[in-house]
């Protein structure tokens, strides 16, 4: 079993480590059979996976979201909280708390730099997943209706760019990329009807969000 130590101080991931490494622990040692690992971010956290999805054949979904996870923590914490579960299938979705520095105004370099990490951090956990004969889906980094805090529009531009360049990837490596943005976004902005605070989604943004997943995953039996 891999079982990871908390991250330097302060990192925002620790908070859910313990719990983590226990629950790593139940599932190996009973040898669950795992069908999908949601892991990412609070989007992730905060989704009730047991309210939306059962598999078909009986096998556990297991959510490893983490409240303000960024691409390169959750890159670290890839394999003991997603791989070496062993799962059917893993689902992917990180990258929006990247681009929190861009809600003050900023310059194209900042936002540049952040657009590669974020895109540099998920093509190594898609590799990761490869090597280990496990596969894996990619999502699109959902919008944010923010407007008092993102003034010049920059960090919406960046989760856009970011999304264009996920398409390409998950086409360059032949994996499904699940577009959450599109069916959950208005005028460039989250749809207000989908969420409480313009970043998370409230149950009919989660609903917009299964529904994009059980129609397009077919290698797993979500239902």
């Amino acid at each position: 079993m891999i079982e990871l130590a908390e991250f330097e101080e302060g990192n925002p991931v620790n908070k859910e480590r313990e719990k983590f490494n226990r629950r790593n622990e139940a599932i190996l040692y009973h040898g669950d059979a795992v069908g999908a690992v949601f892991i990412g971010d609070s989007i992730t956290a905060y989704w009730d996976i047991d309210s939306y999805f059962k598999h078909s054949e009986g096998k556990r979904l297991i959510n490893r979201g983490v409240s303000d996870d960024y691409s390169m923590y959750c890159r670290r914490r890839f394999e003991a909280d997603a791989l070496q579960l062993n799962p059917e299938l893993i689902i992917l979705s990180v990258g929006v708390n990247n681009t929190k520095p861009l809600s003050e105004a900023a310059d194209s370099d900042a936002a540049a730099g952040i657009i590669r990490q974020v895109v540099t951090d998920i093509r190594a956990m898609i590799q990761a997943s490869k090597n280990r004969d496990i596969d894996i889906v990619i999502t699109s980094v959902t919008s944010i209706n923010r407007p008092h805090t993102d003034l010049q529009g920059i960090r919406q531009d960046a989760i856009k760019e970011i999304n264009r360049q996920l398409t390409e990837l998950a086409a360059e490596e032949e994996i499904q990329f699940l577009n959450y943005y599109d069916v959950m976004t208005v005028d460039d902005r989250l749809d207000p009807d989908l969420t409480i605070d313009g970043l998370h989604p409230h149950v009919k943004g989660y609903d917009k969000m299964a529904d994009v997943l059980t129609e397009q995953i077919k290698r797993i039996e979500l239902q």
